[in-house]
């Protein structure tokens, strides 16, 4: 199976970010290094990854084989200065991606994208290609400084949760939890999570309460994600910055959560990234829970040498129709176009390996490409099967 058959089927990226020349960080931060300190950006200049990306942008730009790094980048600055929207069409024009479905709540920890930021993100992908996930941490987030007594603050995040989801025409939700206290998602009462808030009020919070009290909204999000049939997206595995707590990349810290009633056979649960680098144990995951599905996203973004091996660990379990493409392209306009043609030159490398091993015939193989690029997005978010 050649990468280039590949291109045949359109991919849907069921999980992309908006991004804005004003937003972006600093250039070097494209290869890793999250979490500010001195040297951060050149270091992250020396990864594997950071290579790769420049040349597939050498190769874009039709610049020499001998450009170097300091040539491409001036390169990409030219280009991207004199007209952003427009270099990132271009950038995508070649990718044959029938819907972005954007994560409508980034960033973490900053301010929300105004409507001049969104209009200008918009120019750069037509509206037919562009499906809304709404993030449940962005509403709580801009809902707790308004000081509402509990019960208050419960209806109103329930207003305006299910407003959110009719006026952006949403196909899923997502849960950053991850970053809010870690994946180790406890089940709280109402009573504790009410006393965790009135805390959290007076501003005398423990060490617990805002986690407590986002597990407590998890949980009610999750009715309305079972109300609404749509599924909903969980952040795991590596992260970026000071923000994730490592201790909990570990999907499995999910368990408790995963098998809980108001979860457990009712919510579609989505493990971002699949788990990465916990590629395996999000793998059981998938098989072991009807609802739970995953993406490859950070198997080949956040991976280099090893993306191939990190996607075979994450179908060693699953199966081939729990497992999505999703590019997690953010921060710049070259994450989701990289990705999108990495994807399916290591997807084709995977096949092959599969296929000459005897794991996968010819045609089984072909059937597989169709699932992992299209067929299981429309299936997972079933509200996309009206909109392509």
């Amino acid at each position: 199976m050649l990468e280039q058959e590949l291109y045949q089927i359109p991919l849907i990226d069921t999980h992309v970010h908006r991004v804005h020349p004003d937003r972006a960080p600093q250039w070097g931060n494209l290869g890793g290094g999250y979490i500010p300190g001195p040297g951060q950006e050149n270091f992250g200049r020396q990864t594997i990854l950071y290579g790769m990306v420049m040349e597939r942008l050498r190769r874009k730009f039709r610049m020499c084989e001998n450009a170097s790094m300091g040539q491409i980048e001036q390169e990409r600055f030219r280009r991207y200065q004199e007209n952003p929207q427009a270099y990132y069409t271009w950038l995508l024009s070649d990718c044959n991606v029938a819907m972005h479905c954007l994560e409508i709540g980034s960033p973490i920890g900053g301010p929300a994208y105004s409507e001049e930021e969104k209009a200008y993100f918009n120019a750069s992908i037509p509206e037919s290609k562009r499906a809304n996930i709404v993030r449940l941490d962005r509403i709580l987030d801009e809902l707790i400084p308004q000081n509402h007594v509990f019960s208050m603050l419960c209806s109103r995040y329930t207003e305006a949760l299910c407003n959110q989801i009719l006026d952006e025409h949403a196909v899923g939700l997502k849960s950053c939890i991850a970053y809010y206290g870690g994946l180790d998602i406890w089940i709280p009462t109402r009573e504790d999570a009410e006393k965790a808030y009135e805390r959290i009020r007076q501003e005398r919070a423990m060490p617990g309460d805002q986690k407590c009290l986002r597990c407590f909204m998890l949980m009610e999000s999750m009715e309305i994600a079972a109300q609404k049939n749509l599924p909903v997206q969980f952040h795991t595995g590596a992260g970026g910055g000071s923000w994730i707590d490592f201790k909990t990349l570990d999907p499995m810290n999910m368990i408790d959560f995963l098998q809980d009633e108001r979860v457990k056979n009712r919510v579609r649960v989505v493990l971002l990234h699949g788990g990465h680098p916990h590629e395996e144990n999000t793998s059981y995951l998938c098989a072991q829970f009807s609802n739970v599905y995953s993406d490859f996203s950070g198997t080949f973004y956040l991976c280099s040498l090893k993306g191939v091996e990190r996607m075979a660990a994450l179908l060693e379990r699953a199966p081939l129709s729990k497992i999505m493409y999703g590019s997690d392209g953010v921060m710049f306009p070259e994450v989701s176009w990289f990705a999108h043609h990495h994807f399916r030159k290591q997807l084709a490398a995977l096949l092959n390996q599969m296929i000459e091993n005897g794991y996968l015939t010819k045609a089984r193989a072909w059937e597989a490409a169709n699932m992992f690029c299209l067929q299981n997005a429309l299936n997972c978010y079933s509200e996309l099967q009206n909109r392509l």
